[in-house]
């Protein structure tokens, strides 16, 4: 595709790390790879597994800068860094609508003491959709709604996730449509879900 000029095309790309792999980080951008990544100027939808933040810092805008302006939707599983690096990473696009935060599995991370104060360059729309599984993360969720200023979205589909009424309470306002799991058998999903048949009975 990059001898044809074609990669300026793609819309929708995806990298995809394997769960026994060291995770994407810049020693997989070889010189070669780097030219063809960055030939990717229009893509809208953008979705990397296992991104390892850390490595690419702080040289983040100069391996993801072409992304920036046209990305709208950001799907991140099991991304690696601390909770204010990933939120840099999400503020590095300014017109993000829609966001996923997939975990495989609920692990209970422990934040590093010195995590470094980054201020995202950009508090992005996110007006759009929110995705999250198996999100134990709440200082991060927490950090995002301050950094941001907020978040808006109007479609949320949540499964596992510790303090589901954060996002839920953020987004009162906006929220449209909300998609919950019966498999989900967390208390408080249980809890929400019967207060939220008494207001529809009532």
């Amino acid at each position: 595709m990059h001898n044809r000029g074609l990669l300026p095309l793609v819309r929708k790309f995806q990298v995809i790390e394997s769960r026994s792999g060291p995770g994407f980080s810049p020693t997989r951008l070889g010189f070669r790879t780097l030219r063809q990544f960055s030939a990717l100027t229009n893509v809208q939808e953008l979705g990397i597994h296992r991104l390892d933040i850390p490595k690419f810092m702080p040289n983040l805008r100069r391996c993801f800068g072409h992304f920036l302006p046209t990305v709208r939707s950001l799907a991140l599983r099991e991304p690696k860094g601390s909770r204010r690096q990933i939120i840099y990473f999400i503020g590095l696009f300014q017109h993000l609508e829609d966001l996923k935060l997939l975990y495989n599995w609920a692990r209970y991370e422990v934040e590093p003491s010195d995590d470094p104060t980054l201020t995202p360059p950009f508090a992005p729309p996110l007006r759009g959709s929110l995705m999250m599984t198996y999100f134990t993360r709440v200082g991060l969720l927490m950090d995002m709604i301050d950094l941001f200023g907020g978040i808006r979205f109007r479609h949320m589909d949540l499964y596992r996730v510790d303090r589901i009424s954060l996002p839920l309470g953020a987004c009162a306002e906006t929220l449209e449509t909300l998609r919950l799991y019966p498999t989900d058998q967390s208390e408080e999903v249980f809890r929400w879900q019967t207060s939220a048949d008494s207001r529809f009975l009532s």
